[in-house]
């Protein structure tokens, strides 16, 4: 299920399919792997079959969280400078760092897929490029002084408080992607009774909630934190 919806199958598609996989075994005795063969490629048999059209954005998502991770690094360290006084300064390395964490996060859908099929070789090589950036952003902050950063020409409290705004816009956004059509793409059987179905819908819409507003809860957590201790 996992992979296919990796792939952006609509759920009902997923549903009916697994349905008749759990069928075909309760009658056979069969397990579905000597069935149907290994789930992956069965999870490409049935994406070759499915309808072209898509019904969720996994790059969507993907690019409004790249967004929000940005503007959160970029907003808290705002917030620091804000209760110093001091203004908001990046260099090269600062820059960078970010475009590093930028392009991460936008190959995630990408890189699921294969992970799931190898997560000890992509593993350690997902280990080694954040240890990459946690060492340039160490980096990044013992430069962030020197003649060769560049002072920001506005006021850490703008962006710090416009920052916010453009996280929770694009957190309510990501909402929408993640809620969208939910009820048409649940992943439940042809022959479950609506009134279950409904349910699942709304808690489906719950649930949503929580990746939408995990960067904004941070973003507030890590800049109250900033504010009284800083």
């Amino acid at each position: 299920m996992l992979e296919l919806r990796l792939r952006d199958v609509p759920g009902p598609v997923i549903g009916e399919r697994l349905g008749e996989v759990e069928g075909h075994c309760t009658e056979t005795g069969e397990p579905p792997s000597a069935a149907f063969g290994d789930p992956t490629d069965y999870a490409r048999e049935i994406d070759a079959e499915s309808s072209p059209e898509r019904v969720s954005g996994v790059w969507t998502i993907a690019a409004l969280g790249a967004g929000q991770v940005l503007a959160m690094l970029v907003g808290t360290a705002a917030v620091r400078n804000w209760v110093s006084g001091e203004p908001l300064t990046y260099n090269l390395v600062q820059l960078g760092c970010l475009a590093v964490v930028a392009a991460a996060l936008l190959c995630l859908p990408r890189v699921l897929r294969p992970l799931m099929a190898r997560p000890w070789v992509l593993g350690t090589a997902l280990f080694a490029l954040v240890a990459v950036v946690a060492a340039a952003g160490v980096g990044a902050a013992a430069a962030s002084g020197t003649s060769s950063a560049t002072v920001v020409p506005v006021s850490p409290a703008v962006i710090a408080i416009g920052l916010f705004v453009v996280v929770l816009a694009l957190s309510w956004l990501e909402y929408r992607e993640l809620t969208g059509d939910s009820a048409d793409d649940l992943v439940t059987s042809p022959l479950a009774p609506e009134p279950r179905a409904n349910r699942a819908a709304q808690r489906s819409g719950w649930i949503a909630l929580v990746p939408a507003l995990m960067i904004p809860t941070y973003y507030l957590a890590v800049g109250i934190l900033s504010w009284v201790f800083g």
